[in-house]
């Protein structure tokens, strides 16, 4: 992030610039702008969303809107909040709903977009507050009895420096075929995912902020694909980016840190790449491939991780390249079991155990042109004899 353009894209828009047409709208009112009726007040938002034709502007004023239940967007519009608008709802239920009729742009046209900019989601305790939290940590989260605090079903929702917190669920739910752009925006505080994709949704994050989640900080799951770019996710309650089940996840020069599981997660025949990223400091592991999943890891830096840096678990299949594995407590690569990794032009160095350790029989690995010294242990710890696997080593610096 930080305050100038993106270092890293010529083509992305950060810093995005502010919106100010509803700060001139008074506290807690509502004015709808359209090219066809003009400018209209309201006395409520929900009213207001209901009036306003398609390509319309809601302008929200400061301050904080309390919904009867969930705001429902059913047509293409822009909500725009002034500094400190905030929306709530009462009931513990999600707070926005966006459901566009002809989500699945049928005919090849693009599909339906809903815009909400400025605005902050807050999803509050009920009269039992940490009762969701608990069911989340059971891993019961159809018992909690609030939906994610902004759930998008089907169309095109772009947020933009929007605040989501859920102090009951998550922050954001996309699901089915949906969609979603998330700019400049903050989730946390969640007592479930910060945010959460699911069945062939996707999902593009640029510039976010996930932090202090009861579940995964971003999670893709049931074939959705989501991408993140430029973004900060940490302090999550298990790994900080999770795709399973045939999901795929992109990220590239985000900072990734303080996770109690793993940095980045991938299980269940889902696919991860990472270019550019900072995975560090992890309560355990930095990067997890489990199952028969695929995970390839480019130009990134992983240290200071409790566990490996690295590590292939299962059928899981991994390959690491230009990268820097450091200053772990365990070993800076881990293969097990059935899995396989490929170690090319990297960096492991001042990790506690093994520079690259196999466990496994049947594992294998192989590893070209690597620096591999000043590890606890052996630069490359191997099982003996191999079993079943494949060993290939060729050019490594031991030092």
């Amino acid at each position: 992030g930080g305050g100038g353009r993106c270092r890293f894209s010529a083509v992305c828009p950060f810093p995005y610039a502010r919106d100010g047409r509803a700060d001139s709208v008074a506290p807690l009112g509502v004015v709808v702008c359209s090219a066809s009726r003009g400018e209209e007040r309201f006395s409520s938002l929900a009213a207001a969303v209901r009036a306003a034709p398609e390509g319309a502007t809601v302008l929200l004023g400061e301050g904080e809107t309390e919904l009867d239940g969930a705001l429902l967007l059913q047509r293409p519009l822009t909500l725009l909040g002034a500094r400190n608008a905030v929306l709530t709802a009462r009931g513990g239920g999600s707070v926005v709903v966006v459901d566009l009729p002809g989500g699945g742009a049928a005919g090849g046209l693009p599909p339906p977009t809903l815009s909400i900019v400025g605005v902050g989601v807050v999803q509050r305790a009920t009269e039992q507050p940490g009762v969701a939290s608990a069911c989340a940590r059971e891993g019961e989260p159809a018992r909690a009895a609030a939906g994610y605090a902004v759930v998008v079903r089907a169309g095109r929702a772009e947020l933009t420096q929007c605040t989501v917190q859920s102090a009951l669920s998550g922050g954001c739910f996309v699901s089915a075929a949906a969609s979603a752009a998330l700019r400049g925006c903050h989730f946390g505080a969640a007592a479930m995912h910060g945010v959460l994709v699911s069945g062939r949704a996707r999902v593009e994050m640029s510039h976010c902020h996930v932090h202090s989640t009861g579940a995964a900080g971003v999670e893709a799951r049931g074939r959705s694909e989501v991408r993140l770019h430029c973004c900060r996710v940490h302090h999550s309650s298990r790994s900080g980016l999770f795709a399973t089940a045939f999901a795929e996840a992109h990220a590239e020069y985000c900072n990734v840190f303080q996770c109690r599981f793993a940095g980045i997660e991938c299980a269940g025949q889902s696919e991860v790449r990472v270019h550019s990223c900072r995975v560090h400091d992890g309560e355990r592991g930095g990067l997890l491939a489990l199952g028969r999943s695929s995970l390839r890891v480019d130009a990134c830096a992983v240290s200071r991780n409790a566990m490996a840096g690295v590590s292939a678990r299962g059928s899981g299949r991994v390959v690491v390249a230009d990268s820097a594995v450091t200053s772990g407590r365990a070993s800076g690569v881990h293969v097990s079991e059935d899995a396989s990794a490929t170690v090319e032009h990297c960096r492991v160095e001042a990790n506690g155990l093994c520079g690259v350790e196999l466990s496994g029989s049947a594992a294998t690995l192989v590893a070209r042109r690597n620096v591999v010294r000043g590890n606890g242990g052996e630069a490359f710890a191997l099982p003996s004899p191999q079993c079943g696997g494949c060993v290939q080593l060729e050019g490594n610096d031991l030092g």
